[in-house]
């Protein structure tokens, strides 16, 4: 029985094959006919199909023209920007380098700075200490001075009182050193010696104001002073040399005079075993600070 089944249905599926063949060539045969057999009237037609073909080709070959220009174009753009950007990180790269340099330089610095600020803050405390040691010393000469002022004026007022004795001499007090000025006259090794007696010395002239100070004094008379010609050369008691701004316009002008006085015009030279009144100087303000 089931035999029989599968016999009538491969029959049935045969003979649906053969039918389905049979339509196909029927359907061959009428579509060749029919293509054999179309009027001239569809010939136009075709043409006009085959211009639009070409046209669509031309757009389509312009359209692929232009893309390959633009392309171009921007494989072009893209190229310059591409080096350009190539550029600018060439520069930022040396600029970097710089930067890192300058970097390298600037910590070296810092490095240097702070090893030298131990230096700097001992150096410091030094210089406050010395500060401070100075301090004390101002003080110290403060101190001194005072004592030394106070010494000046227990000697001036003790030298007024025996000028008020004596009427022959006088002390007059300048710049911490007293001078005296006699009233007759020696010659200069005398004068010298009479100077020596007082516990002073014949003056030594330090400086142009000291020089117009013993004019003033002086007036209108001649002293000796402590100035001598020494192996051809004019010399102080102390040994230092005299510069031409001391002398008057005409002086020297003795060949064989050795000794000189001041005048109302200035120094002078004049023969030593010559009369003439003297000045002593005695300095106070080594003696008291020694």
């Amino acid at each position: 029985m089931t035999e029989t089944v599968e016999m009538d249905r491969r029959e049935r599926v045969e003979k649906m094959d053969i039918y389905e063949s049979a339509d196909t060539v029927r359907h061959y045969d009428l579509r060749t006919n029919t293509e054999r057999h179309l009027p001239l009237q569809h010939t136009g037609s075709v043409s006009v199909k085959n211009r639009k073909h070409r046209a669509v080709e031309v757009c389509v070959c312009l359209l692929c023209v232009l893309l390959l220009t633009a392309v171009m174009v921007l494989c072009v753009y893209f190229t310059t920007e591409r080096n350009q950007l190539l550029t600018h990180i060439n520069n930022l790269t040396e600029e970097r380098c710089q930067i890192i340099t300058k970097y390298e330089q600037i910590l070296n610095h810092i490095n240097n700075l702070t090893e030298e600020n131990p230096q700097i803050i001992t150096k410091y405390e030094q210089i406050l200490n010395h500060i401070n040691n100075l301090t004390e010393e101002k003080h110290q000469i403060i101190t001194k001075y005072e004592q030394i002022k106070n010494k000046n004026d227990e000697l001036q007022h003790g030298l007024y009182e025996h000028d008020q004795r004596a009427d022959n001499f006088k002390w007059i007090y300048y710049n911490f050193s007293f001078y005296y000025f006699s009233s007759e006259g020696k010659s200069w090794s005398e004068s010298r010696r009479d100077c020596q007696q007082r516990g002073a010395d014949i003056v030594i002239i330090n400086s142009k104001e000291e020089q117009e100070f013993l004019k003033n004094v002086g007036g209108d008379s001649d002293f000796w002073i402590g100035l001598t010609k020494t192996e051809g050369v004019w010399k102080w008691i102390d040994g230092t040399t005299i510069t031409n701004g001391y002398w008057s316009s005409q002086s020297p002008q003795y060949q064989n005079s050795y000794c000189a006085r001041i005048t109302s015009s200035g120094l002078n030279d004049w023969p030593c075993n010559f009369f003439a009144k003297w000045i002593c100087k005695r300095t106070i303000l080594k003696s008291l600070i020694t």
